[in-house]
């Protein structure tokens, strides 16, 4: 089991300067909205993914007045201790572990696994396919080295392809470099889709399994993944709408165009779902996330709960620590606004606890 032992922060969003120590069970962080429990949750997620859950540009997470911000955690597994250190500033990241700088931010990726239970899930549900793609993405590539090597050598070639098709704007260009960059971009998207479709097949039952245990109900959630490549290979549509990505100048056919289709009792859970079916919806996403890692892996994630009892009601909050009592989890962290809620919920696990009191 991974779990975070010592956590230290400078100028990190909010936050001046910070130091927190968790046992490798529950710990709950409380305190008044606005002082950045859930931006010691984000700490901690950067630590583990080199980027925060909420926002991708570095730059704005540095505190107020700062010109750079630190994160440094110390994490255990099995007697062994790592430490991980973010720093940004100046435009630059760097990332190091046990005191050696990552050559590659991508080597880190699948180190520390962390899930993240927010409010902000919602997005998943009510945003455009870029969230979802960007969910099932993450989710693969910490427990897979070559889709991920895949994915960002997909990313490159259709930023490349793109940037060929304006360049040659309504003027004669060399199809056979064209052809070059469609043959490159055919075999690293196709290797992803394939892996996407095999994931689909491991991942939904797990997620309907736990979606029903947080209902109770009988209801069918259902996710389906959509893609062109279903019906066509990759260099088949990059051939058959050459002339119309020309026109746009831009690539319209590819696993950039995927999504995921959220259904329940076979309508879209976005238009027809209560508020109640859309939050169970997507913390039965993150729990089946959350199996996926520890199935792929045998090493259970940190799981990283935000606000969670504020925002479901009691009887979904219930069934979430049924299931932290059946120890199915490792090191959890919980923030919450009133420290006698989260002792509530938590009375009766068996379970090492901490309880930390932040102060503004």
């Amino acid at each position: 089991m991974v779990f975070l032992s010592r956590l230290q922060i400078f100028n990190f969003k909010n936050h001046s300067e910070r130091y927190l120590e968790f046992c490798t069970g529950l710990n709950c962080i409380t305190g008044p909205n606005g002082i950045g429990k859930t931006n010691i949750l984000d700490a901690v997620y950067y630590l583990g993914n080199a980027k925060s859950f909420f926002n991708g540009i570095d730059n704005q997470l540095i505190l107020h007045g700062q010109e750079f911000f630190s994160l440094h955690g110390w994490f255990g597994n099995e007697g062994n201790e790592t430490d991980i250190l973010a720093n940004f500033g100046n435009g630059k990241k760097t990332l190091k572990k046990n005191g050696k700088t990552y050559p590659r931010l991508l080597d880190h990726i699948g180190l520390i696994q962390t899930v993240f239970i927010t409010p902000y899930d919602i997005s998943l549900v009510l945003e455009g396919s870029e969230v979802r793609r960007r969910f099932l993405d993450f989710t693969i590539c910490q427990t897979d080295r070559i889709y991920l090597e895949n994915l960002s050598t997909y990313k490159k070639l259709l930023d490349q392809r793109n940037a060929f098709l304006k360049k040659f704007e309504g003027r004669p260009f060399d199809p056979i470099l064209l052809e070059t960059f469609d043959d490159r971009l055919a075999r690293a998207g196709q290797l992803i889709f394939e892996e996407r479709r095999r994931f689909m097949q491991i991942f939904n039952p797990w997620f309907r399994e736990f979606y029903h245990f947080l209902t109770g109900e009988s209801e069918t959630p259902e996710l389906l993944y959509t893609s062109e490549l279903h019906e066509w290979p990759l260099a088949e549509l990059l051939t058959q709408h050459r002339d119309r990505d020309r026109a746009m100048q831009r690539t319209g056919s590819g696993i950039h165009k995927d999504d995921l289709e959220l259904m329940l009792n076979g309508f879209p859970l976005k238009k027809y779902g209560s508020q109640g079916q859309i939050k169970s919806f997507v913390i039965a996403l993150k729990l089946a996330q959350y199996r996926y890692f520890l199935e792929k892996t045998g090493q259970k994630p940190i799981l990283l709960l935000d606000d969670i009892f504020e925002k479901i009601d009691a009887m979904r909050a219930g069934k979430l620590m049924e299931l932290v009592a059946k120890d199915y989890f490792g090191q959890i962290i919980i923030t919450d606004t009133h420290e006698d809620r989260v002792k509530e919920h938590l009375t009766g696990l068996d379970a090492e606890k901490k309880y930390l009191t932040l102060q503004g």
